[in-house]
């Protein structure tokens, strides 16, 4: 099209689109609509050939009826009373049924809703990575429970939520107490092969009491046992929930502050860890004939084995002598130590089979091969590098401390160097 057709006004549709201008800039500060006044007005071609105008007062009628439409159309509607939300809500990676809740890792399923076990339990939630069905049935002559079937292998996890419901009141001056704390809550801990189970008692109540929640949790591995500690540690009693009708243990004592924790952040390498731990030693490299190491902390020892070697009579020479490392910890002692073998470079980790007792993890975002033993665990992360915990036989707190600060690890990429141009 050419400039000749391109549309113009007359001095009357240039008026009338002005005041429908202003107009619909007043109605758009109750009711904001984009709207282009221009496109609402008849215009004339250049070349006025033939070309139909609206009447000055049919196109201010039409004006006001386009209002009354838009208008209608902006008035935002009518809501009626606000809905109720559900009960219980769950979204990934948090639980809350009013009564109380929790958080757990996003990447867990739900593999079961609200349910009853009979007259004994009322299962509010099952979650996990594993595979999960209830042992319970029911038929036309009644029904039962026989256990449910669970599937956790290859460090899959299960955790099933669930209140007691039945059984006596137990004494006020009887009944198991305590031997466990978690996050805020007292709880009594109970394991049974890959079965761990933590009894959370409701504010003013016994261990033993009904509408108590149980935390069971079906593992195949120490990632899944320290997710599950971990939901027990996120729980929450709602505010005001308690149970008036049960005293509380005589023997109780309030649950312990969490231990402070004191943040290492060298060689893009960060991780959390006991604010009494000391720093044994940063990064340290011994050459191609020795080992390196990229952190050691904890009260135990770790020593690289590697001494300098003088120069002879005063010269430049001298050189590195290493022997084996050595990391032990004995008594109430816990260390943790990052190393490499001697050599040039790191070499990726091997795709080998796993020997017995090996499992293929993920540490700090690296794949990583876990092993353990009496008083140690060890991931190896490459070819010739491992990061290593160790404890003593009182160190009852060792392995998950070992464990707490693996699970904080992170190896943020190294720094970008620029170039000069």
């Amino acid at each position: 099209m050419t400039a000749d057709d391109d549309p113009i006004r007359t001095a009357q549709e240039e008026r009338a689109a002005a005041g429908l201008h202003r107009a619909l800039s007043d109605t758009s500060e109750e009711w904001p609509v984009h709207l282009d006044a221009a496109t609402w007005v008849a215009t004339t071609s250049r070349r006025r050939s033939v070309v139909a105008r609206l009447p000055v007062g049919l196109a201010a009628a039409l004006i006001v009826v386009l209002l009354g439409v838009v208008a209608i159309s902006a008035r935002p509607a009518a809501t009626g009373p606000s809905a109720s939300p559900a009960s219980p809500t769950s979204r990934p990676g948090h639980f809350d049924n009013v009564t109380f809740s929790f958080d757990y890792p996003a990447s867990w399923r739900t593999l079961s809703g609200l349910y009853y076990e009979g007259l004994a339990n009322t299962v509010d939630i099952v979650i996990g990575t594993g595979a999960w069905q209830t042992g319970c049935y029911s038929y036309s002559g009644g029904g039962g429970c026989t256990g449910d079937k669970v599937n956790v292998s290859g460090g899959r996890v299960v955790v099933k939520i669930y209140r007691r419901t039945g059984g006596p009141i137990p004494a006020c001056d009887a009944g198991p107490t305590l031997n466990s704390t978690l996050g805020s809550n007292a709880v009594l801990e109970a394991t049974a092969g890959s079965v761990t189970t933590w009894e959370i008692a409701q504010p003013s109540a016994q261990f033993g009491s009904p509408d108590n929640v149980f935390v069971e949790a079906h593992t195949d591995g120490p990632a899944g046992l320290a997710s599950a500690e971990a939901l027990v540690g996120s729980f929450r009693w709602a505010p005001g929930a308690s149970n008036p009708g049960y005293c509380a243990p005589m023997d109780t004592p309030p649950p312990s502050p969490s231990p402070s924790l004191a943040h290492y952040d060298a060689d893009n390498i960060s991780f959390d860890y006991p604010a009494s731990w000391p720093i044994i030693t940063g990064y340290q490299h011994w050459g191609i004939h020795g080992p390196t190491i990229e952190f050691a902390v904890g009260t135990g020892m770790a020593d690289t084995g590697c001494t300098l070697i003088p120069p002879a009579g005063g010269s430049d020479g001298g050189g590195v002598s290493c022997g084996s490392p050595t990391i032990a910890a004995t008594g109430d002692q816990v260390v943790v130590v990052w190393y490499e073998g001697a050599g040039l470079g790191v070499a990726p980790l091997p795709a080998r089979s796993l020997a017995s007792g090996e499992t293929r993890v993920t540490i700090g975002g690296m794949p990583a091969i876990e092993s353990r033993g009496t008083g140690w665990i060890r991931w190896q992360v490459s070819g010739s590098s491992y990061i290593e915990g160790r404890w003593g036989s009182n160190a009852s707190a060792g392995e998950s401390q070992v464990q707490a600060l693996v699970a904080s690890l992170r190896i943020a990429p190294p720094a970008k160097v620029s170039e000069a141009p």
